[in-house]
């Protein structure tokens, strides 16, 4: 009867042909295999032992490598950015610099914005406020009016008041030629004031005008003020030759010499009379030389008080008589 399992069936050579018990052949493939085999180590024990220990060692060596592979790929892109990147420490002080130039520049920002807002809140504060209006060089002109005039800048801030808006709020005053203003902290605004000097007196129809060199008439009234000659010319403007070579007269005479004349009379610029409160009369003829004829008439009207007449029209040969 045949054997059910099916046994692996083993070729032998011509010198084995002969049945052999089953151990025997066992130990025959055994060697047989062995010598196709490379050697084993000692500390091996079996064939199946050694396969598996070889494998291992196959695969550990595998991954090995992959992981060297790894490691290899990610360190080139670090090692390519820190060859074009700048060093730390160069980087590191540019940061800090910037940052520092940055708080810098916001500290002085908020420093300046802080003075400014103090500057103002000051100026327009009431502490900075016009609460007195002074007045000087006023002599002719009412320091009660003026101050009038000005009110409008009580309680305004100080600093803030213009020559502009005083000019417009003199301009009601003929007697007034020139000003400048002033603060005086905290609350006095002052204000100096230059009055006209009047020459003559001009009269026209019922009135009787007190004019100076510009031809202003500083005042008006119906009797011709004291202590100034009354101008006998035609007009009082000042483009006029007759006005202008009077103007020119009176503004170069010495105050007192001016004191003695009662009238002056032009009608051009070359006949040009002056008559003195004595009744003597001063022939001047044309307006030129008026310093050294001015000068002139001083000496003659010292030295010669009693005369009638004086000329100079030629002041280097003057005449009295």
């Amino acid at each position: 009867m045949d054997d059910p399992i099916r046994r692996p069936h083993l070729r032998v050579g011509p010198a084995a042909q002969h049945q052999q018990p089953e151990s025997d052949r066992r130990e025959s493939l055994w060697a047989r295999l062995g010598a196709r085999l490379p050697k084993r180590k000692s500390t091996e024990s079996s064939p199946s032992l050694s396969a598996r220990a070889r494998l291992r060692r196959a695969v550990r060596g595998r991954r090995a490598q992959e992981r060297r592979t790894l490691r290899e790929a990610k360190r080139a892109p670090e090692t390519s950015r820190t060859a074009h990147q700048p060093s730390a420490s160069s980087n590191g002080i540019g940061v800090a610099e910037a940052f520092q130039g940055v708080r810098i520049g916001r500290f002085l920002a908020i420093g300046l914005l802080s003075i400014v807002t103090l500057t103002v809140g000051v100026i327009f504060s009431p502490f900075l406020s016009v609460q007195q209006i002074e007045v000087q060089g006023a002599q002719r002109t009412s320091v009660e009016e003026i101050q009038s005039a000005l009110s409008g800048n009580i309680d305004q801030p100080i600093i803030g008041v213009s020559e502009r808006s005083v000019a417009e709020q003199l301009q009601q005053f003929n007697t007034v030629q020139s000003f400048s203003v002033r603060a005086e902290l905290p609350h006095t605004l002052v204000v100096t004031i230059v009055e006209r000097t009047p020459i003559g007196v001009f009269h026209t129809g019922d009135s009787y005008l007190l004019v100076d060199a510009a031809g202003v008439a500083t005042e008006t009234d119906n009797a011709a003020p004291e202590g100034y000659p009354m101008l006998n010319v035609t007009s009082t403007d000042p483009e006029q030759p007759a006005f202008a070579a009077v103007a020119s007269i009176l503004t170069t005479l010495d105050a007192s010499v001016v004191q003695e004349i009662r009238e002056v009379h032009a009608t051009t610029q070359d006949d040009v009379q002056l008559t003195l409160n004595s009744g003597a009369v001063v022939t001047w003829g044309d307006s030129s030389q008026v310093a050294l004829k001015a000068r002139v008439l001083g000496a003659l009207l010292a030295a010669s008080p009693d005369a009638k007449t004086y000329d100079v029209s030629s002041p280097n040969a003057p005449v009295t008589g």
